[in-house]
């Protein structure tokens, strides 16, 4: 504890150094202190075992060691972006709500790095980069220019490793031509960016925590080692909040993650950072997390796409995590991105490396062709999801649902109306799993540096812990829930035109289009897809419109139920609040249905862009 001083006179003593009576000394921390009952305080010394005694006052210093620390950490980020990659004040002191068109015209990037930049494909680039057109060197230069435009704007990065990047994409094209033209994998020369949360060598794994700073590993998390070797480059770690356990991005570590496309709102969490650096372009692809919708909330906040798969499809191992070691609901990992076809291309390299041979808790199940065709057939039955019995829906966010209802209904397929009453029963089992060891996890990182817990965190207190026992029934309750789940699905089969049970659900992911930082959150929407673990891919469908998202009479009737809903509506007081910012959905199948899932997702997303040339 920087800044304690002891000021006294020393008792005199064989062995003892002898201090000056009065002189003022400043400890080096830490130290053991205890008392004796003349409030004397006494001082091991752990490096030569002398025993000091005095009497003492304590003077605390104004600024707290964490705090100094976060303040470093901040500033070094930005001392890491080379200065002619800096926006100049005039762009700083006067930012727009919406930032997404600051990037292309900031005068930063060049030619060259917004034509690379505004690629959306991984498969377009990686064909541009094989047939010579661009080297590695060209595309990792354009895409760490972009990603420190939107550090600037939106504080969205954790960790820069500009360097070492650009080392890696020299290594690439010195392959590339050694060889006569032959890249070194499906992902040769792209970018991927990674949440703080995966271990890279030789960097730092904060996560969101003070105390985790100069936690410098020597290894790569099993998923970097696997991006790695299909020839990407990784070139920044992004923004995650304290804990993970919190639906926007803020930490007292790096401050808050704002959403590019209007800044006066959160860009959620807590694969914030991925979600805000894809909304600027500053990626093509990133890997976030989900224990709650912490990838599927910052995709639809940003108007991106991104994979929430079942557990076992993408290798967790070897990355640092919030409540590690609870299994009761597993957290995933899933590709955050531009496009449906880049979940797809992701998912089928990454399984194709056979990352089970490596990660246990993988499953040996390659990509499934027949299973995305599936997803894809001629007649599919959709069932959608319209209120969650916790917090009903904001007029755009309604919207959003009825244009895709309407637009997979023109398209010639069959929607039917997902029943959601047992939906509290399944939230209440998972928000006990979250608290289940009393936040005690989350207590014991937060100690190492003395930093508080910020408002609206999801943790236990005390009163919340469980037994050994007791997580076992809760386990068993979480069975007893999914074997009625799944018997609910199946029943749908008598409700459906085609005979079958419904293939998939159109789902909001939250009530509102977006939300201010610290806003009374609930998971009501994404929960189920974590306790049951079942696929989810996230598009984006509408923009909220200053005409057709006013608050009507229905809506302004509506009985709240909850704080949750009653926060929801307060929070909606037209569209005037979520300007420029787009609507996603989800798109719900079983349990490892993970390309059926992205299947249905096109499916939903060529409907839309007929319905609307139609419309």
């Amino acid at each position: 504890m920087e800044g304690i001083f002891v000021t006294g006179s020393q008792d005199e003593g064989e062995g003892l150094t002898q201090l000056k009576r009065n002189e003022t000394n400043q400890l080096n921390w830490p130290v053991s202190l205890s008392f004796d009952r003349h409030d004397n305080l006494y001082i091991a010394d752990a490096g030569n075992y002398r025993v000091q005694s005095c009497s003492f006052s304590i003077k605390m210093s104004s600024t707290h060691d964490w705090e100094e620390k976060a303040i470093k950490k901040r500033s070094s980020l930005l001392d890491l972006i080379p200065q002619e990659w800096r926006l100049p004040e005039s762009i700083l002191t006067a930012l727009p709500n919406d930032c997404t068109m600051i990037p292309a015209q900031c005068g930063i990037l060049s030619e060259l790095d917004l034509e690379i930049t505004e690629i959306n494909e991984i498969d377009e680039l990686v064909h541009r980069i094989a047939e010579g057109r661009y080297t590695a060197v060209e595309v990792t230069t354009a895409y760490c220019k972009r990603a420190a435009i939107a550090h600037q704007l939106v504080n969205c990065l954790a960790e820069i490793l500009f360097t070492q990047a650009l080392d890696r994409a020299k290594i690439l094209d010195e392959h590339y031509k050694s060889t006569g033209g032959k890249t070194m994998g499906p992902l040769h020369g792209i970018p991927i960016s990674f949440k703080d949360q995966f271990n890279i060598r030789g960097v730092e794994t904060a996560m969101g925590y003070v105390g985790y700073l100069d936690d410098i590993l020597e290894y790569n998390s099993i998923l970097v080692n696997c991006v790695l070797s299909l020839g990407a480059v990784v070139y920044v770690k992004t923004a995650l909040p304290q804990t993970i356990m919190i639906a926007e991005t803020r930490s007292n570590l790096l401050g808050i993650t704002v959403n590019p496309r209007n800044r006066k709102l959160s860009c959620g969490g807590s694969s914030g950072g991925e979600g805000s650096l894809l909304a600027l372009k500053g990626s093509i692809c990133g890997f976030g997390t989900d224990i709650g919708g912490s990838i599927r909330i910052p995709s639809a906040l940003n108007g991106i796409y991104g994979l929430r798969p079942s557990d076992g499809r993408f290798p967790y191992g070897l990355a640092r995590n919030s409540l590690n070691g609870q299994e009761s609901v597993s957290s995933v990992v899933g590709p955050m991105t531009r496009s449906l076809g880049n979940i797809r291309t992701i998912l089928k390299v990454i399984t194709e490396t056979k990352p089970w041979l490596v990660d246990p808790n993988v499953h040996n199940i390659p990509w499934r062709e027949d299973m995305f065709q599936e997803g894809q057939a001629n007649k599919l039955c959709f069932g959608v999801i319209r209120y969650d019995h916790q917090v009903h829906l904001s007029p755009p966010v309604q919207r959003a649902i009825d244009t895709a209802v309407a637009a997979v209904r023109k398209a010639g397929h069959d929607v039917v109306e997902w029943d959601t009453s047992d939906s509290v029963e399944g939230i209440e089992i998972l928000l006990k799993m979250y608290f289940a060891d009393g936040g005690k996890d989350i207590q014991t990182a937060l100690n190492i540096s003395g930093e508080p817990l910020l408002p609206g965190v999801f943790t236990g207190s005390k009163e919340d812990e469980l037994s050994a026992y007791e997580n076992w029934q809760l386990n068993l309750a979480r069975t007893t829930y999914a074997i009625k789940y799944l018997a609910k699905w199946n029943k749908t089969s008598e409700i459906t035109s085609t005979g079958c049970p419904v293939d998939g659900i159109i789902s909001p992911v939250l009530a509102l289009p977006a939300y201010p930082t610290e806003f009374m959150f609930s998971v009501g929407y994404t929960g189920i897809c974590n306790l049951l673990q079942l696929s989810s891919v996230v598009l984006p469908v509408i923009q909220v419109d200053q005409n057709l998202d006013q608050i009507t009479h229905e809506y302004r009737c509506i009985e709240v139920t909850n704080a949750f809903d009653q926060a929801a509506k307060d929070a909606y007081k037209g569209p005037e609040t979520f300007k420029n910012i787009i609507v996603g959905l989800q798109v719900i199948c079983r349990r490892l249905e993970d390309e059926k899932a992205i299947g249905m997702a096109m499916v939903l997303e060529h409907a839309l862009q007929s319905y609307r040339s139609n419309s």
